[in-house]
């Protein structure tokens, strides 16, 4: 059967790739190629996206293959690893931009009756951040400081709700509640990613940036008390 594939370039080349030869061809990589691809990379790509792929590239590299050949010959085994070397290569780019986009593997789906997935999680965010005492008419002006962008780096965040008067430690916790980093999600991103709400509240980490960005976080204080910040952005609302 390892001679299968050679005889099959062969067939199709020589006639030009003409449409039953390369037909022959295709029908063979689906059965060798496309069926047996790992379990992992279909969840990971998708079953649809990794099976296009993997016809692609095998179609691409049997066209290679037909103008030259490896000394030790070609054979399914020989094929199926530089499909996979490349599937593998798109499975690992596929996971770094899930890391660095959480909000958006999928497009968010509006409620039937009204408000945004994401309105819902913001809400939550200013629950939380009202539990921690900061008044939640504050809380939403900060929100839509902190959103009044692009760009929206954290940096640029902070930046924002620094001009706006709020404290280091306060504009560090709400940017890092509503952008986060690849390595440590933002509050935001594991709600809309599905965790429950206590999963995501009672986070350690999250309970920090919580406290800092209610101004609770002594050790980290600016030149302002939390009340005379809230008193001031309550008075300019």
């Amino acid at each position: 059967m390892d001679d299968e594939l050679e005889a099959l370039i062969n067939a199709a080349a020589q006639a030009a790739w003409a449409k039953e030869p390369s037909r022959q061809l295709v029908d063979a990589i689906e059965q060798h190629i496309v069926v047996p691809l790992p379990h992992w990379l279909k969840t990971t790509l998708g079953r649809d996206e990794a099976a296009q792929l993997a016809r692609v590239i095998a179609w691409e590299r049997c066209q290679e293959l037909a103008v030259k050949r490896p000394d030790a010959g070609v054979t399914w085994g020989y094929l199926a690893n530089l499909v996979r070397w490349r599937l593998i290569d798109a499975a690992r780019a596929e996971v770094l931009r899930r890391q660095r986009h959480l909000l958006t593997p999928t497009l968010p789906e509006a409620e039937s009756q009204g408000m945004p997935l994401l309105g819902l999680h913001l809400d939550r965010i200013v629950a939380e951040l009202e539990r921690y005492g900061l008044p939640s008419a504050v809380s939403r002006e900060l929100m839509r400081v902190a959103a009044d962008g692009p760009p929206f780096y954290r940096s640029t965040i902070i930046s924002r709700l620094r001009l706006s008067g709020v404290t280091q430690s306060q504009a560090e916790g709400l940017a890092w509640l509503l952008r986060g980093s690849p390595s440590k999600p933002s509050a935001l991103a594991r709600l809309a990613a599905g965790q429950p709400d206590k999963q995501v509240f009672t986070d350690l980490t999250v309970r920090t940036w919580l406290k800092a960005a209610a101004g609770r976080d002594l050790l980290f204080f600016g030149r302002w008390t939390s009340e005379t910040c809230w008193y001031e952005l309550a008075r300019s609302a």
